[in-house]
């Protein structure tokens, strides 16, 4: 599936709680969160959570 379209938006994109920036979550950061290493996430630009891409959009619901 082609994301490429997330990198447009991405510099807006924000966290629902905290309003921080999001990045593309990393090895590192899918580990950490027990996701597997090749899945495609975004993340808060402190890492401390992630959100979802399902069939291609990004999930950016706010925390429960």
């Amino acid at each position: 599936m082609n994301l490429n379209w997330i990198n447009d938006f991405l510099p807006t994109m924000r966290c629902p709680d905290t309003h921080q920036s999001l990045r593309w979550a990393t090895t590192e950061d899918l580990i950490r969160h027990s996701y597997p290493a090749d899945a495609k996430a975004l993340s808060r630009e402190d890492g401390t959570r992630l959100f979802t891409i399902d069939n291609g959009i990004p999930i950016l619901l706010p925390e429960a």
